[in-house]
């Protein structure tokens, strides 16, 4: 059971250092992005702002355009 519980060992390794990027749209994008969405948290009523803010990552995350050739392309 050496091998088995040397590769459990890396495996929760690997998801502790990376896990993150699976389940948390910020992860992955651009600072200025995050930023720019938490400076506009002050507009969004107290109560509402992580949910606001967690979809509003999300769909920035879904819907973003991986290294776009032409900016005119982003739509």
């Amino acid at each position: 059971m050496g091998i088995l519980s040397d590769l459990d060992k890396k495996l929760t390794d690997n998801m502790y250092e990376h896990g993150s990027e699976l389940t948390d749209a910020v992860a992955d994008l651009p600072r200025p992005v995050v930023e720019t969405v938490d400076r506009l948290m002050l507009f969004i009523q107290p109560e509402a702002r992580e949910t606001v803010r967690n979809q509003v990552l999300g769909l920035v995350h879904e819907y973003r355009i991986e290294n776009p050739a032409d900016p005119t392309e982003q739509e």
